[in-house]
């Protein structure tokens, strides 16, 4: 009996680690592909829908596509409406694993696995690797499958195993209960499939049992993705509701139509598939892909009231207003030069949002949360560094090169200054509790407001005086450093060892920030120098 449960056990673990792999791969082939292509051909619902459908088929995973879309509309780069549209197409894509999984290619397999393993063995270049990832994934879904078959077959020989899938077969709500609750532990519906005609082909479950099996993998994937949604906030948990709509909706529907088929005898579903086909493993494919076209069909029908009713329930953040670009939106690799002006605007942006989380740490303040303005700086940020990092494949004259690396240094410092001054705003609210901290703790304040915001008008105006007067007042020995250090040497006395060390986090964290402000200013292109 170990046995048979060992090689039940293996199969599944093979054939989960073969879906994780196999997503991975397709994830890391084509996520940045998908990123840029979302953004540019989707003018019309059905262009997305196209769209979605095909990267269905190419990444077989929705809660990467979700996670990606959500940025995107984060970022508004992309709108509601069109992300709905890519993730209706993209559900029905991903159906086609089960059609493959089901084809009589096992000898093929075993040569794709082994090469694969060598490959990935012996490859050192990433692109390479993830293709080979692709093949390894796809070689153990099948192997997990044939071992987890074998395992469970001696189980049809067993009177107790015997005796509980009769039982089974009368009550459909427990075939419905264990796809959900293993849909909800493999966060997947479509590994769930998978299992679903592993048994199928072992003669363990039968067409409804294995049909209900799926239905209820849908619901449990669901679950998984409303906790998922509770991270999500404004226009991008609208994609999580409509995820969790479309699956809830499917399964309602074809479970409904399952008790009309089975206690009414209306032929429906079931018929269709012994009409199109006597094997099992392939009903269980066409069933899951009626399951998405006809979610699909329901929800591009009524899609404009659905995007109404989302855009009530879930309307845009704070966050997302502060994120979104508004000079990339006319960001045109074809004109390099043009392409860091809009760079250069959507930095400064950048830095208007560091002195603004700093602001934050005021007791008065009123405004958005700091972590509400850290993160929509670092949505902000990551579409900006994906801006330069394009512009760095197009060909450019000698000065505009030599602004490009420019702006990519300057954003690595933004970038660095924003993480310290998220630090120092977390160490200054803090320490301000203590009483006996509160005068070195509102020192440090002060020096790095007047910083911050001098800082920004010499990054704007990129003026000579300016930028020559911020950095003779933040260098190392300039008068305002020597105060920061004399509060910390003057509270040194009158504290206890712990709040020594939270004097000394902050002592550092402002000197930190200034120099990198200083580096940021001193590392500025002048106008005649460009």
């Amino acid at each position: 009996m170990f046995e048979i449960f060992g090689k039940i056990l293996l199969g599944l673990g093979l054939m989960f680690t073969g879906v994780q792999l196999l997503s991975t791969g397709l994830k890391q082939l084509s996520s940045r592909s998908f990123h840029k292509v979302a953004t540019r051909f989707v003018s019309s619902r059905v262009k997305a829908l196209l769209f979605g459908l095909g990267s269905g088929v190419i990444m077989q995973s929705t809660s990467a596509a979700l996670m990606i879309l959500a940025s995107l509309i984060t970022a508004g780069l992309l709108k509601v409406s069109q992300a709905i549209a890519i993730l209706t197409g993209f559900s029905v894509g991903n159906t086609i694993l089960l059609f493959f999984v089901t084809l009589p290619i096992e000898t093929a397999v075993t040569f794709v696995v082994g090469i694969s393993g060598i490959a990935l063995y012996f490859s050192k270049i990433d692109k390479y690797r993830n293709a080979f990832l692709i093949g390894m994934g796809l070689g153990l879904i099948f192997f997990g499958i044939e071992i987890m078959t074998a395992g469970v077959k001696p189980l049809r020989h067993e009177e107790w195993f015997t005796a509980a899938m009769t039982f089974s077969i009368n009550y459909p709500f427990l075939s419905i209960f264990a796809g959900a609750l293993l849909g909800f532990i493999a966060q997947s519906s479509t590994a769930v499939a998978l299992v679903a005609i592993g048994l199928a082909k072992a003669n363990i479950l039968t067409g409804p049992q294995t049909f209900l099996f799926m239905y209820g993998a849908a619901i449990g994937s669901t679950l998984f993705k409303a906790m998922l949604g509770q991270g999500f906030r404004g226009t991008s948990q609208q994609l999580v509701r409509f995820v969790n709509m479309f699956n809830i909706f499917g399964a309602t529907v074809f479970i409904l139509l399952y008790y009309i088929e089975v206690y009414l005898h209306v032929p429906l579903v079931m018929a269709l598939l012994n009409y199109l086909t006597p094997s099992l493993q392939n009903q269980a494919s066409i069933v899951f892909l009626l399951f998405n076209v006809t979610s699909a069909t329901f929800f591009v029908t009524i899609n404009k009231p659905m995007t109404s009713w989302l855009a009530k329930k879930s309307p845009p953040s704070e966050e997302e207003g502060l994120a979104q670009p508004k000079y990339l939106l006319d960001f045109q690799t074809e004109d390099p030069d043009s392409a860091l002006e809009l760079i250069h605007l959507e930095q400064n942006r950048e830095f208007e949002h560091i002195t603004a989380l700093f602001s934050s740490s005021r007791e008065n303040y009123e405004g958005p949360d700091p972590a509400i303005r850290y993160e929509a700086f670092k949505t902000l940020s990551r579409e900006v560094t994906d801006a330069i990092a394009t512009l760095a494949s197009m060909p450019m004259h000698r000065l505009t090169a030599k602004d490009h690396a420019y702006c990519q240094s300057r954003q690595t410092l933004l970038v660095q200054i924003a993480e310290s001054v998220a630090e120092g705003v977390t160490i200054i609210i803090n320490t301000r509790k203590n009483t006996v901290l509160e005068r070195l703790s509102t020192s440090c304040m002060e020096s790095l407001d007047f910083f911050l915001n001098l800082a920004l008008d010499a990054q704007k105006s990129n003026d000579i005086e300016d930028i020559t007067m911020f950095k003779n007042l933040s260098s190392t020995n300039s008068p305002s450093m020597e105060q920061v250090r004399k509060a910390y040497v003057n509270g040194d006395a009158l504290v206890s060892a712990i709040d020594k060390g939270k004097m000394l986090d902050l002592t550092i964290t402002t000197e930190k920030i200034i120099w990198l402000l200083n580096r940021l200013i001193s590392m500025m292109p002048l106008e005649n120098e460009l």
